[in-house]
């Protein structure tokens, strides 16, 4: 089981990448927007947010369930957001995403 918690770890982490990569390439251009990336990314770290609480939980490791509903709130909310933005190729939705995604990253790193 402590296997497949780090398994979960690791694609949480190349989901991070993959949204925050592609936030971050796409800055240079004149008209940044949302891509499919950006949703398959957040439909990941969604996944595999679920599968390291459940995980974590199965391992009688201690759960914050504060920390836990703050991040599946920013992170619902990358996804949502992405979706609306890869369809109405709004810019605002780019930033949204980049921020929701970023504040994620802060809890998950400051919240103790």
């Amino acid at each position: 089981m402590e296997i497949l918690r780090y398994v979960f770890l690791v694609f949480h982490l190349f989901g991070f990448a993959a949204l925050m990569g592609g936030v971050f390439f796409q800055l240079r251009g004149k008209d940044p927007v949302a891509g499919g990336y950006m949703v398959s990314s957040a439909v990941v770290q969604l996944v595999t947010g679920a599968g390291l609480v459940w995980t974590r939980i199965s391992l009688d490791v201690p759960v914050v369930g504060a920390k836990m509903a703050v991040k599946l709130a920013l992170d619902v909310s990358v996804a949502v957001t992405a979706l609306i933005g890869m369809r109405n190729k709004r810019p605002w939705a780019f930033y949204a995403v980049g921020a929701y995604s970023a504040a994620a990253a802060v809890v998950a790193v400051a919240w103790k």
